[in-house]
């Protein structure tokens, strides 16, 4: 083991010593706000009900940086901290490898996004706040090296400063594109990810994980269905590159044909928000009892369908619904959900 992560091991141990009454339940609240399941409430709930252009940003930071952390880890492919010491305790389970952390890394980025769009003092506070307490629950909860929160501020705010900086002349160049242009190009980033995560597994094939990792992972963890790490799962990868094209296709056809406004009486927020989540938890659920995982390719194949057209779904489908319902009204005027510039 080397002395960064013999260093990091240290500090997870140390604050797993902590004998403060309430602190694990704490450490798992604030791991939730950072978690993908979270802002996969926060970012439909925003774009249904309150606003939907800040909403359909949202969801670009979101998508973007978790297919960026994902090939991040693959690079990195290091370890987590009860992976490779069993004096740490494992007080949640993780299956992908450690650097950057997701959490931290989302956290930066979408934390910090809202707090750009609010512009208020109080905002960043609470922000940064947020950030601290989601990257500081993952160190104590045994899943994360410091370094491994530190990759993902770094990264996190890189892509944060990168969307600030430069969403207006892209949003500006892909208006300027025909639908069939921008449902091409998202299509093709959803395959550049894929070929790309295929590439970097190739890469790693030769030199296979200690087995000690999977060993003492399972030692900590022996309530956890076999196996206890997996973070070569192709599955992510595949995820990942459904998403990317149910965002770029969703957000192409809502920008002509599903353009609402968020606003209205609360009763009306409220049934859109049950009707989207129910349509949400009909694709990835449902078809996930649906279609086949076997043969593995034909599996891969419904499970990219299948993510896909979940954020289709939110972003496109669940508002036509809305418009044709009267849940919704049109949107009068005002820019393209998901490339308004910034102010």
């Amino acid at each position: 083991m080397n002395a960064i992560l013999q260093w990091g091991i240290g500090v997870v141990l140390a604050l797993q010593t902590l004998r403060v009454s309430g602190l694990e339940g704490l450490a798992r609240f604030f791991t939730f706000l950072g978690t993908e399941e979270f802002f996969l409430l926060v970012m439909p709930a925003l774009y249904w009900c309150f606003d939907a252009a800040l909403g359909a940003r949202l969801a670009v930071v979101l998508i973007t940086s978790n297919t960026v952390n994902g090939l991040a880890k693959l690079f990195f492919h290091l370890p987590r901290p009860y992976w490779i010491d069993r004096g740490v305790r494992a007080l949640t389970a993780e299956t992908s490898y450690g650097l950057p952390s997701g959490h931290a890394q989302n956290a930066a980025a979408e934390w910090g996004f809202l707090a750009a769009q609010l512009k208020r003092g109080w905002a960043w506070a609470a922000a940064i706040g947020l950030i601290l307490g989601i990257s500081l629950s993952r160190v104590y909860l045994g899943v994360h090296f410091p370094t491994d929160v530190l990759g993902g501020w770094l990264i996190g705010g890189a892509l944060l400063f990168a969307f600030l900086r430069w969403e207006r002349p892209v949003a500006a160049w892909l208006r300027r594109l025909g639908l069939w242009p921008q449902m091409g190009l998202a299509l093709a980033a959803s395959l550049a990810f894929l070929v790309l995560s295929s590439v970097m597994l190739a890469g790693i094939a030769s030199t296979p994980d200690p087995a000690e990792w999977e060993q003492n992972a399972a030692a900590a963890r022996p309530d956890e269905t076999p196996p206890a790490i997996d973070p070569r799962d192709p599955r992510s990868a595949v995820n990942g590159a459904g998403m990317i094209f149910g965002l770029g296709a969703g957000l192409a056809l809502a920008a002509r044909h599903a353009r609402f406004d968020a606003r209205g009486p609360w009763g009306k927020r409220a049934a859109r928000f049950v009707v989207g989540l129910l349509g949400v938890l009909a694709f990835w659920v449902g078809l996930s009892a649906v279609f086949p995982a076997e043969p593995f390719l034909l599996g891969m194949a419904f499970r990219y369908v299948r993510y896909a057209l979940t954020v289709f779904w939110a972003l496109y489908l669940a508002p036509w619904v809305f418009l044709k319902t009267g849940l919704a009204n049109p949107e009068a005027t005002g820019p393209d959900p998901g490339v308004t510039p910034i102010a």
